[in-house]
C-alpha cells in the first residue's frame, strides 16, 4: 500500500504555520474581564461612573480624580474552571477541572494639589491589572465517524511531498497519509473506509493570562467633571498542549491501528492601546460617565512544535512510525477593537450605592496582520482569516450591575455581568454572579473579599475538513473565582 516513502524532514517544514491563527485567537485576545480588584467583582465591574478603585484605570481613568489619599493595593485571586465537554452524538459528558492561583491586581495611586484653583486635585496611577485568565482542561472522548487522516489528505491533495505544509507533512513522514500510485505523487489517501467510525479522545491543557500594565493621570474640575487618561500596555503569555487520539472501531477495517497526534503552542507578546475617559458629577445623588478605548496594536509571536505516532498492520505485519517535527516560529501582529463605555451611579448618601455599565464593541473589526512574514501564502491566509472573522463574529452588547450598601466600616456588594457571545452563530450570552463584602480596619487599611461565578456555553472543533468541522465538542463551562485586595492608605 505504501509508495514514495522517502524522508522528507528537512524539507517539508519550510512553509510558515499558517492555521496556527483562528477566529478563536481573535476572541481569546478580545474577550475581557474588567474587574482585578475584589471590590469591583463583587459589583459586577460595573464602577466606571463613580471611581474611586484601581481596576477603574483599565475601564474608565477619570475615577482616578476620585481618590483622595495615596493608596497601594494588591489582589491575590484563586480560580477554578470545570469544562464539561460531550462529543457530538453522544450522551456522556467528560468533565476536567483546573485551578491556578495568582495577583489579580497590583497598583499604586498618587493624588496631588494642582496649581490651578479650579482644579480640586489630580492623580497618577500606575500598576497591573489582569484581563484575562487562560487557564483551562479539556476532554472528551467517544466514537463517531470520520478521522482527522481526511483533513490530511484534503490538505496534502495536488502538492508533491518535497511541498507539502507543516501538518500534512507530518502526516506523511508518519505514513498516516501515503501516495497509492507511484506515477502520481500529488493524490492521496488514508486508512480509512469512507464513513467508518473511529474511537477518539482529545486532552487540552492550556494556561497564561492577559496582563495590562496600566499608567494613569486624572483631574477633578470644581467637584463636577473628572477626566482621565490611561496608557495601556498588554502582556500576553499563552501555552497550549493539545493531545489528540484515535484508535480502531470498525472490526472491517484490518489496517488502520492507533493514532497520537500532539500540538505545542506557545504565544507571547506585548501591545499598547490608550484609554480616555470623564465623569460627570450631576448632582451629589446621580453621576455619568463615558470612556472609549482605541484598538490594542499587539506583537505576537507563536512558537509551536507538533508529534505524530502512527500504528497499522499490512499483510499480518504491524508497522509503527513516530515523528516530531522541527521548532517552529512566527511572528505577526493583530489589531482588537474599539470599545466604548457608558456608565450610571445613584449615591445614597453614606448608606450606600448603585451603579450600572454598557460596553459596546464590535468584534468583526478584530484585524490579524502578516507583513512580517516572507511566505507568499502568508498574505492568502492573512486575507482568509480576516475574512472568516468578519463572517463567524458579530458586534456585542455587555451589562454591567452592581450594588454596594453600607454599615457602619462593613460594606456589603453584589453584581451581575452579562456578556453577548462574540460568534455570529445563536450562542448563550455569558453570565457572571458575584458578591462580596469590605471593611475598613482603621483610616489606613481596608480589605475586600468577593466571589464571582461565571457560566458559559461553546462549541469546538478538533479539526476542519474542507471548510468544514471535522467533530463537533460541546462544551458548558463553569468558572469559579475568589478575590482577596488589601489596600493601605497613606
Amino acid at each position: 500500500m505504501r509508495y514514495l516513502l522517502f524522508p522528507l524532514f528537512a524539507i517539508i517544514f519550510i512553509p510558515s504555520f499558517l492555521n496556527g491563527q483562528t477566529v478563536e485567537d481573535a476572541v481569546r485576545y478580545s474577550l475581557l474581564e474588567v474587574s482585578s480588584t475584589a471590590r469591583a467583582a463583587g459589583l459586577g465591574g460595573g464602577l466606571g461612573a463613580l471611581g474611586a478603585d484601581f481596576s477603574v484605570l483599565s475601564t474608565n481613568p477619570a475615577g482616578l480624580a476620585t481618590v483622595r489619599r495615596s493608596e497601594f493595593t494588591f489582589t491575590p485571586a484563586f480560580t477554578s474552571t470545570a469544562d464539561e465537554s460531550i462529543l457530538e452524538g453522544l450522551n456522556a459528558p467528560n468533565t476536567k477541572s483546573k485551578a491556578n492561583f495568582n495577583f489579580n491586581n497590583i497598583g499604586l495611586i498618587f493624588p496631588s494639589q494642582p496649581l490651578s484653583t479650579n482644579w480640586t486635585n489630580t492623580a497618577f496611577g500606575v500598576g497591573l491589572n489582569r484581563m484575562a485568565n487562560f487557564h483551562q482542561k479539556v476532554y472528551y472522548e467517544g466514537t463517531s465517524f470520520g478521522s482527522i487522516t481526511e483533513r490530511w489528505v484534503d490538505l496534502a491533495n495536488g502538492v508533491s511531498p518535497n511541498n507539502l505544509g507543516f501538518e500534512e507533512g507530518l502526516a506523511f513522514d508518519a505514513e498516516a497519509i501515503y501516495n497509492p500510485d507511484e506515477n502520481d505523487n500529488t493524490f492521496y489517501l488514508n486508512d480509512f473506509n469512507p464513513g467508518e467510525s473511529v474511537w477518539r479522545s482529545q486532552n487540552i491543557k492550556r494556561k497564561g493570562s492577559y496582563n495590562e500594565l496600566v499608567i494613569s493621570y486624572a483631574g477633578n474640575f470644581k467637584e463636577r467633571l473628572m477626566i482621565g487618561a490611561t496608557m495601556g500596555i498588554p502582556f500576553i503569555n499563552y501555552e497550549e498542549k493539545k493531545t489528540y487520539v484515535e484508535k480502531v472501531a470498525d472490526p472491517t477495517n484490518p489496517v488502520f491501528n492507533e493514532l497520537t497526534y500532539t500540538e505545542n503552542l506557545k504565544t507571547s507578546g506585548a501591545g499598547i492601546n490608550l484609554k480616555v475617559g470623564m465623569i460627570l458629577r450631576v448632582n451629589q445623588m446621580f453621576r455619568v460617565g463615558a470612556a472609549i478605548h482605541t484598538p490594542t496594536g499587539i506583537g505576537l509571536t507563536d512558537d509551536f512544535s507538533s508529534d505524530l505516532d502512527y500504528s497499522y498492520s499490512l499483510g499480518g505485519i504491524s508497522y509503527s512510525n513516530s515523528q516530531a517535527s522541527p521548532a517552529g516560529k512566527f511572528e505577526y501582529r493583530m489589531r482588537t477593537p474599539w470599545r466604548v463605555i457608558g456608565s450610571a451611579g445613584l449615591v445614597f448618601a453614606k448608606s450606600g450605592f448603585l451603579v450600572a455599565e454598557v460596553e459596546y464593541l464590535n468584534y468583526t473589526k478584530a484585524k490579524f496582520n502578516f507583513n512580517n512574514a516572507t511566505n507568499g501564502g502568508d498574505e492568502a491566509y492573512e486575507a482568509e482569516l480576516n475574512q472568516q472573522i468578519e463572517d463567524k463574529l458579530t458586534s456585542a452588547l455587555n451589562i454591567r450591575l452592581g450594588g454596594e450598601y453600607a454599615l457602619d466600616k462593613f460594606r456589603f456588594r453584589g453584581g451581575y455581568a452579562i456578556m453577548q457571545s462574540p460568534y455570529s452563530k445563536d450562542f448563550e450570552p455569558i453570565g457572571t454572579l458575584s458578591v462580596g463584602a469590605g471593611a475598613w480596619w482603621s483610616e489606613s487599611f481596608f480589605m475586600d473579599i468577593a466571589y464571582r461565578r461565571q457560566i458559559s456555553q461553546g462549541q469546538y472543533s478538533p479539526y476542519v475538513y474542507r471548510n468544514e468541522p471535522g467533530q463537533s465538542v460541546s462544551q458548558d463551562i463553569t468558572r469559579n473565582q475568589f478575590l482577596l485586595t488589601f489596600g493601605f492608605k497613606f
